[in-house]
């Protein structure tokens, strides 16, 4: 049989070498969220390759570029909560993908705070360069998102119509950006438009069994 998509590739603990690459890139993707987290943005860019890439909903291009932004920024303030980490490794490549709530920091609608959840997956390339597990290449994949009143009860004012332009799997993460001056990109993979998850997952096949 042959395996196309990297997620089709079967769980064998029985190798001991893969399950220790398993192990130690997941402690990557794992310490390297704690990093972007808490402002080590220097141990951060360790955790990459020197010409990995990052594609995000305000951001597209290189790890280097994208480091020297969030740190100007202080990281923006956003949080991760990890939910669950799963790996895949082919000899010196491997794919991991992270199931994350992020926590925009708390911002104000019309004097009103309000939180952001985002729900999404972090999902990434690898590859070992040197003996060492390196990030080369970075997406996330949005599944849903929601405005809350930081205060239970209280009314959020929005504009529905501005809303309603942006992709649903990531529009109030869209609308709160816009309001801090940047601009998402609508072509991002996410749920309500499965091709563009299957894009990645093909994508992401290819080059794992190249």
């Amino acid at each position: 049989m042959t395996i196309k998509n990297f997620y089709d590739a079967p769980l064998d603990q029985s190798d001991k070498k893969a399950f220790q690459d398993r192990a130690e890139i997941r402690e990557l993707l794992e310490y390297e969220r704690y990093c972007r987290d808490n402002g080590l943005y220097t141990q951060e860019a360790d955790c990459y390759s020197d010409d990995a890439q990052i594609h995000v909903s305000w951001y597209d291009g290189s790890a280097k570029g994208y480091f020297e932004k969030v740190s100007a920024a202080n990281g923006g303030g956003s949080k991760h909560k990890i939910n669950s980490t799963s790996v895949w490794v082919n000899g010196n490549k491997a794919i991991g993908e992270m199931t994350v709530m992020m926590l925009s920091p708390r911002t104000e609608l019309d004097g009103q705070p309000v939180d952001l959840h985002s729900y999404a997956r972090i999902f990434s390339r690898l590859e070992k360069i040197n003996g060492i597990w390196k990030l080369v290449n970075g997406d996330c994949i949005y599944e849903r998102d929601e405005l809350i009143p930081a205060v239970p009860g209280s009314t959020i004012k929005i504009d529905s119509k501005e809303l309603a332009s942006y992709r649903t799997s990531y529009q109030g993460l869209c609308y709160i950006l816009a309001r801090t001056g940047l601009k998402s990109s609508q072509d991002l993979p996410g749920e309500d438009q499965p091709e563009t998850v299957e894009k990645v997952y093909h994508d992401a096949s290819n080059w794992f069994f190249a």
